[in-house]
């Protein structure tokens, strides 16, 4: 186990009815103009914006609005937002939604105070050295962006899909009420999970020793998301399922299952050249797509803890290691399968003709290598990984 530093001050308010306190929060947190970032007009059909607007109201907190955030968030709304944000003033952000919601929100934030393009941030050019505030809503449980310190945004005239981190946008608040997601659609509810399970599995995946703890940590909460999102399919509206699978949404990400490793995510990077290449591909459905290829194509040198991941989340009882890492991988696939994500590139739109410029994308036209010593990946292992994920004859 590495040294490190580890903070998650994102404080959580969790359970039903915990949006209504949303008022005396941000007046706690000392907000005058706040600017309220949502998705789509769900939240206003649901009655939850209007809700919230009136909490604001009661306790004399003014509020202006940006709507239409999109799946795979796009720079150009964190443009329309930084411009709407310093035109009123406003002191706070709250995000009503999820992790694109979220992303939008702390890219605003971020670049509130920033001279340039705020674009810069994920495009490493820029550091963030100051942020507006912000706090979240949370009505699908995913990305975790509610408590981490990350922020992934989308330039479609660049065709780039990027994070960057930093502390300053981590949420200072995070209201939980797995209510919320009751009315989430099914696809996205899935796609959600597996994104919350990647969160963990990359973590875990990494080499460092003496990480048994977080390895442990990671273990149980890709088992508990695994069995709630099964009870979820037979009971939409199971609350404790629904609460589970959105706690660990917040922890999958906010570093602790990772903690005393120095990780590097290797398939996220991944998923984010394909959804950037083609920005209709869910988050979510996309890591869940890609990470079996990528296990196979890395089962020899992952074999040991592909085991141990058979064993402890799918109760497999194989001859070897060899034997239960393969059994895993396939396991995780047939999982993955169950709750709606796609088996091929094909189901996505995508052919072979497609595999040449996500390489290009993925690793900058073959010019660098994605994350690090031993778990990197070559421009070649990244050609595998695509090409493991087109139609084959059954």
């Amino acid at each position: 186990m590495i040294d490190f530093d580890f903070v998650a001050p994102t404080k959580i308010y969790f359970g039903r009815g915990k949006e209504s306190r949303v008022g005396e929060i941000l007046a706690l947190e000392r907000a005058q103009i706040v600017l309220i970032v949502y998705g789509s007009n769900r939240i206003r059909e649901t009655g939850l914006l209007g809700e919230v607007e009136s909490h604001l109201l009661e306790k004399g907190i003014s509020y202006r609005e940006l709507s239409g955030i999109r799946p795979n968030p796009v720079a150009e709304k964190v443009r329309e937002g930084v411009a709407l944000a310093r035109k009123e003033n406003v002191d706070y952000v709250l995000a009503i939604g999820g992790g694109s919601v979220i992303d939008t929100a702390k890219a605003i934030a971020a670049g509130f105070y920033y001279g340039g393009d705020p674009f810069d941030f994920n495009l490493k050019k820029a550091q963030v050295e100051k942020a507006l505030p912000v706090g979240a809503i949370l009505t699908l449980a995913s990305a975790g962006s509610e408590g981490s310190n990350s922020c992934v945004i989308q330039d479609d005239a660049l065709g780039i899909k990027q994070g960057f981190n930093s502390d300053l946008v981590r949420p200072r608040f995070a209201i939980e009420n797995p209510e919320l997601t009751f009315s989430c659609p099914t696809y996205q509810t899935f796609a959600g999970i597996s994104d919350i399970i990647m969160h963990s599995l990359e973590r875990y995946f990494d080499p460092g020793e003496g990480d048994e703890l977080s390895d442990e940590w990671a273990l149980d909460l890709i088992k508990d998301t695994i069995q709630a999102a099964r009870c979820l399919l037979c009971s939409p509206s199971d609350y404790s399922a629904r609460a589970k699978v959105m706690l660990n949404s917040t922890l999958s990400h906010n570093g602790l299952t990772g903690l005393g490793k120095q990780f590097f995510f290797v398939v996220h990077p991944l998923e984010h050249a394909l959804s950037g290449y083609a920005p209709k591909i869910t988050h979510g459905a996309g890591v869940a797509l890609i990470w079996p290829a990528w296990a196979a194509v890395k089962r020899k040198e992952n074999q040991a803890k592909l085991a141990k991941l058979g064993r402890r989340v799918f109760d497999i009882v194989g001859h070897n290691d060899e034997e239960t890492s393969i059994i895993a991988i396939g396991s995780m696939r047939d999982f993955f399968i169950s709750i709606g994500m796609p088996k091929t590139l094909n189901e996505l739109g995508l052919s072979e003709s497609d595999i040449d410029p996500l390489v290009n994308l993925a690793t900058g036209n073959r010019t660098r290598v994605i994350g690090c010593y031993p778990q990197s990946l070559e421009a070649e292992d990244v050609m595998e990984i695509f090409s493991r994920l087109l139609k084959t004859k059954e």
